[in-house]
């Protein structure tokens, strides 16, 4: 029986999570098991007695990395404790790069280095919790692009086992600005990792502008419109649709990656259109294919 089971037992069912089955972290007291996995214990049926108790069986973790210089410490403030710092932020004009590590293991100082030998010993990076935080990259000419990145999480990922996603952040021109912003750009990443299933490592404000709406949405009205125009329609033609729209409407490519005939993709878009109604290859059509694909995400 393992570490979390047994304890289960004594405490409940829903006392503990593995460190990868949730975002909200900060509701958490984090403990390494004898086996090296991280768990969280409920900080709501967290005594001292039992955190006492916990402590004989396992190895209690730092809910942040704590060694922080003064720029790291006022970021922290103004950002997470809303805060004005008393001492001078480094500089006022750059973006933020939202990250969150999806692995139990991670390797801080790594990490950080990873990204400051990419972008720039400048960037500040801003730990809110063991997994989640922000660089805070200052404005240059020579800005990373998506590319850049998503090549550099791949590698992160394939040399430290750390897989990670990212919010390309928009820049800020002022302080005030940036907690503004940075408070937006949060709260749209936490709805794009928490309210749907993507496979996206890499996101942007036009790349969460749909799942924003939708997540505001009445989600009886947008339930009631799939339901009524995709419900009866074939997984493998929903699949055939959703390739090609990834493919930007490129039959050859969407065929290619679906390991059918073009042929046999024109016969299913038919076939969708006419159990729907809705061609892909008329812009409005496909947008709204896009968005009736997102709600069953």
């Amino acid at each position: 029986m393992s570490e979390i089971k047994k304890l289960q037992k004594i405490f409940g069912r829903n006392a503990f999570v593995h460190a990868t089955d949730t975002n909200e972290t900060k509701n958490y007291t984090w403990y390494r098991t004898p086996d090296g996995e991280e768990i969280g214990v409920d900080l709501d049926v967290l005594s001292s007695d039992s955190e006492n108790l916990l402590g004989v069986f396992l190895t209690p973790l730092s809910n942040r990395p704590v060694q922080e210089d003064e720029s790291q410490h006022a970021w922290y403030e103004l950002l997470y404790n809303n805060r004005t710092p008393e001492s001078a932020l480094t500089f006022e004009l750059g973006r933020f790069l939202h990250f969150s590590i999806h692995s139990q293991d991670v390797e801080h100082d790594l990490f950080i280095e990873s990204f400051q030998n990419m972008l720039s010993e400048d960037v500040v990076p801003v730990w809110k919790d063991r997994y989640t935080g922000v660089f805070v990259e200052p404005q240059t000419d020579h800005l990373a692009s998506m590319e850049q990145l998503l090549e550099l999480l791949h590698t992160i990922e394939s040399d430290f086992y750390m897989k990670t996603s990212l919010f390309i952040g928009s820049t800020f021109s002022s302080i005030t600005e940036a907690k503004h912003q940075f408070d937006k750009e949060s709260s749209f990443y936490k709805i794009t990792t928490e309210h749907f299933q993507n496979k996206q490592r890499i996101h942007t404000l036009s790349t969460v502008l749909t799942k924003v709406l939708l997540h505001h949405s009445k989600k009886e009205d947008t339930h009631y419109i799939y339901e009524k125009i995709l419900s009866h329609v074939e997984p493998d033609l929903l699949k055939t649709v959703k390739t090609l729209l990834d493919c930007n409407l490129n039959h050859t490519h969407a065929a290619k990656k679906l390991f059918i005939h073009r042929n046999s993709l024109q016969y299913r878009i038919e076939k969708f259109t006419d159990l729907t109604g809705l061609d892909p290859k008329e812009f409005d059509d496909a947008v709204t294919i896009h968005l009736l694909l997102t709600i069953e995400e």
